[in-house]
């Protein structure tokens, strides 16, 4: 992978873009957590099928990345903004949303999505 972890998030987005899960990006012992429900996953091959699930819950999905900022102590701060179609209700959203990434051996490791406000606050910018 990128020496470079902001790479590694923008490989991944441009992966999930493409409509694939990214599984060469996430470390095998991967710890996932997000407020979507059941956004609490451990483990590559379960959080394929989570992000599965999720994603085939929307006629249309999007999540675009707009910034990655690596912090001091390694963690990124991703800022995305999710845009989607409910499959079921039709229902067009549109959710700010951010998350603190750590990156081991190139991969992916820990994962915590959460609002933007809260990521920035922990990320010690609020």
């Amino acid at each position: 992978m990128s020496e470079d972890p902001s790479g590694l998030a923008r490989a991944l987005h441009a992966a999930w873009s493409r409509g694939e899960f990214g599984d060469e990006y996430f470390h095998p012992d991967v710890h996932w957590t997000t407020p979507h429900p059941g956004g609490d996953v451990h483990g590559r091959d379960n959080l394929h099928a989570w992000l599965r699930s999720y994603m085939g819950a929307w006629d249309e999905y999007s999540n675009e990345l707009e910034m990655v900022r690596v912090l001091p102590d390694g963690r990124l701060l991703l800022h995305m903004t999710e845009v989607a179609r409910g499959r079921s209700s039709g229902v067009d959203l549109t959710w700010s949303v951010a998350a603190l990434v750590e990156i081991e051996d190139g991969l992916i490791k820990r994962y915590e999505g959460m609002d933007r406000d809260e990521a920035d606050r922990r990320a010690g910018l609020a």
